[in-house]
C-alpha cells in the first residue's frame, strides 16, 4: 500500500470518528433540551400557582386572561415536547429504513435512485421549535401576569 491510500485511509478513519462524535453530540444536546424544556415549563406552571395562590390571591381581573394564556402555552410547550419523544423514535426507525434503503440493498445500476426523505425528523424538528416559542410565550405572559399583580 503506497503513502496515498494510506493517507485517505487514515483521514477517511478521522472523518468517521469526528462524525459519530459529532451524531453522539447532537443526541445528548437534543435529550438535554427536551429536559430543560420539560422541567422549565412543568417549574414554571408549578411556580404560578403557588404565585397565584400565595402571593396573589386576587389578581386583577384584566390579568386573569393573561395567567389562562400563560398556562395554556406551558401546557401546549409540553404537549408538543411529549409529542416529539414520539417523532423522534419513528425518525430513527425511518432513518434505520432509508439506510436499508440506500446502502443494503443498493444495486450497482446506472439509473438514478430517488432521494428517501425522513419527514418524522422534520415533525420533531419543527415540534421542538414550537415548544421552545411556547414556553417563550408563557413565561412572557407568566411575566406580565406577575408584575401587574405584585402586592
Amino acid at each position: 500500500m503506497n503513502q496515498s491510500n494510506s493517507d485517505k485511509k487514515d483521514l477517511e478513519r478521522i472523518y468517521l470518528e469526528e462524525r459519530k462524535s459529532l451524531i453522539e453530540f447532537k443526541f445528548e444536546e437534543s435529550r438535554l433540551f427536551d429536559k430543560a424544556i420539560l422541567t422549565l415549563a412543568a417549574g414554571a406552571l408549578g411556580l404560578s400557582l403557588t404565585f397565584v395562590r400565595q402571593i396573589a390571591p386576587e389578581p386583577d381581573s384584566w390579568t386573569k386572561p393573561i395567567l389562562a394564556a400563560s398556562w395554556g402555552s406551558f401546557s401546549l410547550s409540553l404537549l408538543c415536547t411529549l409529542i416529539s419523544f414520539l417523532t423522534s423514535q419513528y425518525a430513527c426507525s425511518k432513518q434505520i429504513e432509508i439506510l436499508e434503503e440506500e446502502y443494503l440493498k443498493a444495486d450497482d445500476s446506472p439509473k438514478k435512485k430517488p432521494k428517501l426523505r425522513n419527514l418524522w425528523g422534520a415533525y420533531t424538528r419543527k415540534l421542538n421549535w414550537v415548544s421552545i416559542a411556547l414556553f417563550i410565550i408563557g413565561a412572557i405572559l407568566l411575566s406580565i401576569f406577575g408584575f401587574a399583580n405584585l402586592p
